[in-house]
């Protein structure tokens, strides 16, 4: 019985590799070991379980057998309550929360949608992630000019640091908003 806790980040990140096509878990390690998911783990103490928690929620299901130097495989893919929960990740637009606290995840997520949803989507996440972050700067640059002075050197210098990190998160989704214009995306 599919259990309604949310896929933790690893989970969905599990889910975007096998949408791209059937894996086993040796091929998801793989992946993450070869790829910048790395930064989640390609130890089976972390892939394994959250494949196997998966596979009880009722998200992936085995595909296929195959043999691999004598070993037997089971790839997994999607069902289709697994591609409903991936689809519905894919197409929640950034919240406030997530802009301040984990722009990881929402670079993920867009790291996916290529893949499964089409341009206007991908543009509307873009928009939302936009409105997001400058007003999330705004407020840092407030807070900054209301405590800014009291702030001792080192402390005023590392948040002047977060604030280039979100300017630097903003011109990157103007950047995103261009590659993604009507005019410039091919075969969509």
């Amino acid at each position: 019985m599919p259990s309604e806790r949310a896929p933790s980040r690893l989970e969905l990140a599990l889910l975007g590799v096998i949408h791209q096509g059937p894996q086993s878990g040796y091929d998801l390690r793989k992946a993450f070991t070869l790829t910048p998911l790395a930064h989640f783990s390609d130890s089976p103490g972390a892939i394994y379980p959250a494949l196997g928690r998966l596979r009880r929620r009722g998200l992936v299901e085995p595909a296929a057998r195959e043999r691999a130097r004598g070993r037997r495989r089971v790839a997994f893919r999607l069902t289709p309550s697994g591609r409903r929960v991936f689809l519905a990740w894919l197409r929640r637009l950034p919240t406030s929360e997530e802009v301040e606290r984990d722009v990881d995840a929402l670079l993920l997520r867009f790291a996916f949608m290529s893949q499964a949803v089409g341009t206007a989507e991908i543009r509307r996440f873009l928009k939302a992630l936009q409105e997001r972050l400058l007003e999330h700067l705004e407020n840092l640059e407030a807070f900054l000019a209301g405590a800014g002075a009291a702030m001792t050197l080192s402390g005023r210098l590392a948040f002047e640091c977060g604030l280039e990190g979100v300017r630097a998160d903003l011109r990157w989704v103007e950047h995103a908003q261009r590659a993604t214009a009507p005019a410039t995306v091919k075969g969509d």
